[in-house]
């Protein structure tokens, strides 16, 4: 019975991890997109987000399962309890690399701006490396170094609140449209908030190993 028991633990892990990585697969398609003004791309980052969804929604009835179904020690409670709320976190974060991605279809191509656009890139790589970070360390269990992850976020808060300010400073001088500054302002806002969720994870991992509730964010 405990054989079994943790054989679905594994699978559980192994479909957690799964999906951060498709998480993790639209978000480089969506700062290529970005970065390429590749319509497709963006359309199809758009169209794919639902499968996102749906494995969020396989990962909830997983969990609800083994939580009904059997009787789990207070590690494997907290394991299922951990991935049932961080696998609602990269939904929401398939979410906003979607919303990237509609962005980038009503940037106007005559009006970007190369100086912004390397910002939004920057903080973009520096989720991805989060991401990646955490995806690497999640089986491991390595509470510290889920902590140093999240203290990653502080960088990218940095670059969102420069970038912002350097957008809102344009569209003030006309330098660039409203139109195209507005979706400037959402595509560095999805990046931060992609960022934060990360951070959530790294605080649910933390809790995972320590049984302690922290915040990283």
């Amino acid at each position: 019975m405990r054989e079994q028991f943790e054989l679905e633990l594994q699978v559980l892990e192994e479909s957690f991890l799964k999906m951060g990585h498709a998480v993790l697969e639209a978000a480089s398609k969506a700062l290529l997109a970005l970065a390429a003004k590749d319509s497709d791309m963006a359309k199809l980052i758009i169209k794919e987000d639902r499968l996102i969804n749906q494995a969020q929604l396989s990962l909830e009835l997983s969990c609800a399962n083994l939580l009904a179904l059997q009787q789990p020690q207070v590690t494997d409670l907290r394991f299922v309890l951990t991935v049932m709320s961080a696998c609602s976190d990269l939904e929401r974060m398939g979410d906003h690399m979607a919303g990237l991605a509609k962005s980038t279809l009503n940037l106007s191509p005559s009006d970007d701006l190369d100086i912004i656009e390397e910002d939004i890139h920057l903080a973009g790589q520096k989720a991805l490396k989060m991401l990646a970070d955490l995806l690497y360390v999640f089986s491991k269990r390595d509470a510290d170094k889920a902590i140093a992850i999240a203290n990653q976020d502080e960088a990218i808060d940095k670059l969102y609140y420069k970038t912002s300010k350097d957008i809102l400073s344009l569209m003030k001088e006309q330098t660039i449209s409203i139109k195209n500054g507005a979706q400037y302002l959402y595509i560095i806002g999805h990046i931060e908030r992609f960022a934060d969720y990360i951070s959530n994870i790294c605080e649910r991992l933390v809790y995972l190993e320590t049984g302690e509730l922290v915040e990283l964010n």
